[in-house]
């Protein structure tokens, strides 16, 4: 990735050095003058709102306090808001748009976690057939990336844990040997949880959450 500066622009009275590919660098740089003035070049009409500022001060604490930038489904969990909310409110993406904003370079971003440069997150309704409740067709059709989705479209959306995942797997183990589901008790013994715990794991139900995130059919 080049170094190279591209451009340099001016917001409220300020200029700023923005790097190829039109983000902030170097990030020191960043007020909120230049978080107003880049989200009207992008875009967003009436300036920034209170809901806006959450996500771009919850994105300037991550990156400065704890050196990362957490992916669209992260942030959107931890906002409490459904990615199509987060969506509406940076209608140029999540990294084109939320981390720009917030002054995070695409340097940093490409070096931390090159995924993060791709704007990701479709819903999962054109990419995997679904059927009239919400649950996959075909089993097989599964991959990692329904389950974050899935789970993200919930109120609030879930990011999924280590622990999430411990019951995601074994439930596809389980069907993937004896093509039937298995029962709440079976889960919660394999996976050393007890009802409770998998209930805060997975609030909108056994079936509804964690077997549709793991790809099985509402009955079977």
């Amino acid at each position: 990735m080049t170094d190279a500066p591209a451009e340099k622009v001016a917001f409220g009275g300020h200029i700023y050095t923005l790097d190829h590919y039109g983000f902030l660098d170097p990030p020191e740089q960043w007020n909120e003058a230049f978080a107003e003035g880049m989200a009207r070049t992008l875009g967003i009409e009436g300036g920034l709102s209170a809901r806006h500022w959450e996500i771009v001060h919850y994105l300037r604490h991550k990156f400065l306090d704890e050196s990362t930038v957490p992916v669209l489904v992260e942030a959107a969990a931890d906002n409490r808001m459904r990615l199509s909310e987060l969506k509406r409110l940076f209608p140029t993406g999540y990294h084109r748009g939320a981390c720009k904003i917030a002054g995070i370079n695409q340097r940093f971003m490409f070096e931390t976690n090159y995924w993060l440069t791709y704007e990701t997150a479709p819903p999962p309704k054109p990419r995997f057939e679904l059927d009239p409740m919400g649950f996959l067709k075909s089993a097989d059709a599964w991959d990692e990336d329904f389950a974050e989705l899935a789970l993200a479209q919930l109120e609030p959306p879930l990011a999924l844990t280590e622990r999430h995942w411990q019951v995601i797997r074994y439930l596809r183990d389980f069907y993937g040997e004896n093509h039937t589901i298995p029962t709440i008790y079976q889960t919660c013994s394999a996976c050393d949880l007890d009802l409770d715990e998998l209930r805060t794991l997975f609030p909108a139900g056994y079936r509804r959450c964690a077997c549709r995130a793991a790809g099985l059919p509402f009955h079977g």
